[in-house]
């Protein structure tokens, strides 16, 4: 009953957390922060004339244009009448992929951009093309050329805008505001678990897939960032932000295929292993290709979509594979599986969404429709939710592991505490004295009168006089590190320093204290024999090590326990010395 209240419990504030950080990203996500346009924004769908080649055609919507790939060196060409409105800051907006453009008002040229990187041999990159016109624009004729620097560099038109300046990028960020929000949670989760990863990497438990999960968690966030041109809005530097678009997309497989790995959910290992050897050295060729400017990332795109698919099926088949195992498994980790088996289906989701943007996109591309039109809402939501899924897995995992240190620490505090007098037994007292290093000092300690105790009082009396010590040791030596009853009426005490007026100080306080119980009882009398020797006594030798230094501790406690002794049987001499003169004096006044 307690276990299902418990897992109930957990559930509920999984599905609670979940759910503040989903109404969080939805509200943030929202339209409800739109600002609103201060003049009309004007799609230019319709009227254009293209040419590409010889041929010149007509375009009923630069929607359907059907102009099919565009391969290197092909030049496009759209001609248009620009509106007869009155605009501040009139803007002309399109997008483009790997190609350099230029854009003419009545022959005009009033915009160009890729020259540079033509000459240099670079990667065109992705850009925004802010177009700014002329003040007497009215109705004159733009023309815009788009020649493509790279093989199936782009099919299909993008869309083209009129309109303000300032309104055309308001609407931009707020129709990329979800993608936006999505992505910076993504990058910035990434981050801190990339700052746990090293912490939890090289714990006991060597938990490697954190790292991955970071990776994973960091490259998508930062690959929806640039895929919607996020990055154009910080950087002037399309070029980097497009090769790290590029990047980005080609490290997720290698770091989902890490995680699946260390986390051990591979049921198939050594293809696994083989997969992400191949993923791993696609990125570091293909990247070394592009920054040696001999080969551009972007022509790598069709053969990382075979690599996808085929990484995407193997990740897919094994995950459904673990998790039909993990779910026949009869044991009482019912909450770890269910945490487990969470996670299996959001990566399985994600895996999935990727795979179905995968293949819309190479549709698309090679299709009448045209890959401009392409997105990647599957893969965004999809990334939504396997980070949701692996939140809410590490979730149950902070809460198993806090009852499994809980649990721990009281089966060891079972083991190791002596029942009496609730200080640490012989066990506990020799494991510590093996692993301690350092400077310390060890005090031995010997209760005197146990037996006599025991022997004339009883045993009850004898348990009372052990606890009442045991609480004087701890009452007085506040700052050691251990404190144990090494068996019988022996005891030990180890202080963190080797300092000999702090030790005096202690064993000051113990001897007043002492004194202060005895004033207090009847029948029971506090005294104790000790000796004590530091990490750094010259009696040690060459062998510092703790159970010597204990043995040397030991060896002086013996010597004031036999002065101890010597003054116990002087007592007891005198007090029958004492009763037999008395006994005899008494028969003398008798006769």
């Amino acid at each position: 009953m307690n276990n299902t209240a418990a897992t109930i419990r957990r559930a509920f504030l999984a599905v609670l957390a979940i759910s503040i950080l989903s109404f969080g990203l939805l509200l943030l996500g929202s339209k409800r922060f739109n600002t609103p346009k201060r003049f009309d924004l004007i799609q230019l769908d319709s009227g254009w004339t293209i040419s590409r080649g010889n041929n010149t055609w007509e375009l009923e919507s630069i929607n359907k244009s059907n102009i099919g790939i565009v391969n290197n060196g092909d030049t496009l060409v759209l001609s248009n009448n620009l509106p007869d409105i009155d605009l501040l800051q009139p803007t002309l907006y399109f997008r483009s992929v790997l190609s350099d453009v230029k854009v003419y008002v009545e022959d005009e040229l009033v915009y160009s951009f890729g020259d540079e990187y033509v000459a240099l041999d670079h990667m065109l990159p992705k850009m925004e093309n802010f177009v700014p016109l002329p003040h007497d624009y009215h109705g004159k004729e733009v023309t815009v050329q788009i020649t493509a620097h790279e093989d199936r560099a782009f099919s299909g038109l993008y869309p083209l805008y009129f309109g303000n300046y300032n309104d055309i990028k308001n609407e931009l960020v707020q129709s990329n505001r979800f993608p936006l929000v999505v992505g910076i949670y993504l990058c910035h989760l990434g981050f801190m678990l990339l700052i746990l990863a090293p912490f939890l990497a090289f714990s006991k438990n060597h938990d490697f897939s954190i790292f991955f999960s970071a990776i994973t968690s960091l490259m998508i966030g930062v690959y929806v960032l640039c895929y919607n041109d996020v990055f154009w809005y910080i950087s002037d530097n399309p070029y980097f932000y497009t090769f790290i678009e590029y990047f980005a997309l080609f490290t997720i497989p290698a770091a989902i295929l890490g995680f699946v790995l260390t986390a051990g959910q591979a049921p198939f290992l050594k293809l696994g292993i083989l997969l992400f050897q191949l993923s791993i050295g696609f990125v570091m060729i293909t990247t070394l290709l592009h920054v040696s400017n001999r080969m551009h990332i972007c022509n790598f795109v069709s053969m990382f979509h075979v690599f996808s698919v085929a990484e995407g099926v193997f990740v897919i088949f094994s995950l459904v594979k673990f998790a039909r195992e993990e779910a026949k498994k009869n044991n009482d980790l019912r909450g770890k599986t269910s945490s487990t088996i969470i996670l299996i289906a959001g990566l399985i989701i994600f895996t999935l969404c990727a795979l179905v943007d995968i293949i819309k996109f190479n549709v698309m591309k090679f299709s009448n429709m045209g890959e401009v039109h392409a997105q990647i809402n599957f893969t965004t939501l999809g990334a939504l939710v396997f980070i949701m899924s692996l939140l809410l897995d590490y979730f149950y995992h902070c809460i198993e592991y806090i009852s499994e240190s809980t649990v721990k620490v009281e089966l060891e505090g079972l083991a190791y505490t002596d029942t009496l007098t609730n200080l640490s037994n012989r066990a506990r007292c020799e494991q510590y004295l093996v692993d301690l290093t350092g400077d310390f000092t060890v005090i031995s300690l010997d209760l005197d009168y146990l037996k006599y105790t025991n022997d004339n009082y009883g045993h009850d009396q004898g348990d009372r006089l052990l606890s009442g010590f045991s609480e004087i040791l701890s009452g007085c030596f506040t700052d050691a590190t251990l404190i144990g009853r090494m068996g019988g009426d022996e005891f030990i005490v180890v202080l963190p320093f080797v300092d000999e007026e702090r030790i005096m100080r202690d064993i000051r306080c113990l001897t007043d204290q002492l004194a202060y119980r005895n004033s207090q009882e009847n029948k029971l009398r506090f005294s104790a024999s000790w000796g004590y020797a530091s990490s750094n006594d010259k009696e040690l030798g060459g062998n510092h090590s703790a159970q010597n230094v204990y043995l040397l501790a030991d060896k002086r406690m013996y010597i004031m326990k036999n002065q101890h002794h010597k003054e116990s049987l002087g007592r007891l001499y005198d007090d029958l010395l004492n009763k037999v003169l008395g006994e005899g004096g008494n028969d003398e006044d008798q006769a």
